[in-house]
């Protein structure tokens, strides 16, 4: 398919308002200065050349302003737990999962949904959604998850947030399975994976 070029004549402020709409509006006061620098630029270039620019389309579509929420999440830590806190904290996340899941069975008919729990390890079957595993790792004081939808993610403990965190992006056990879960059984699950604080 070949591309065509069309040239555009935009007036001065035409132009301005292009590249300003292109900055995102609601960005943070360190953007807002940058915009207005863009914006000093883009008018002394525009007077330059007799208040006229010529553009022309791009090869590319522009991909949109990607926004990030100003809430933060927590930054965890691996805690350096003893075996019997170790064993303390997982038995009690494991304990409260599978209570939780056990009612949720209770409560709804779900088609090949059923939980199970042995030897420090949780096998939650949601049907044709598929199954997740939750299980202990004593040697490296960890809870392993093997998920349907996202895969296998090893979760450490954090002590001060009494959270099981993933250490590479800092997600909590919690906001996946209340996540992942919610969007497979079509209704609202809260998992109470770590202690209230």
């Amino acid at each position: 398919m070949a591309s065509t070029l069309t040239r555009t004549f935009l007036t001065r402020t035409q132009f301005t308002r292009r590249c300003l709409n292109a900055v995102n509006v609601n960005c943070t006061r360190q953007l807002s200065r940058t915009r207005a620098a863009v914006a000093n630029v883009v008018l002394k270039v525009a007077s330059q050349n007799n208040n006229t620019l010529h553009t022309r389309p791009l090869s590319a579509p522009q991909q949109p302003s990607r926004f990030f929420s100003s809430k933060t999440e927590p930054k965890y830590n691996i805690s350096d737990l003893s075996d019997d806190d170790y064993h303390t904290a997982s038995d009690a996340a494991m304990d409260r999962m599978v209570e939780y899941f056990e009612d949720i069975g209770d409560e709804h008919e779900i088609p090949g949904y059923d939980v199970e729990y042995q030897s420090g390890v949780m096998t939650l079957k949601l049907g044709d959604k598929g199954t997740y595993v939750v299980n202990k790792q004593p040697p490296n004081k960890q809870l392993w998850l093997s998920s349907p939808t996202s895969g296998p993610k090893r979760y450490d403990y954090d002590q001060e947030h009494e959270t099981w965190f993933y250490n590479r992006d800092h997600h909590s056990l919690k906001y996946l399975l209340d996540t992942e879960i919610t969007k497979a059984l079509g209704f609202d699950i809260d998992v109470p994976v770590d202690k209230d604080l």
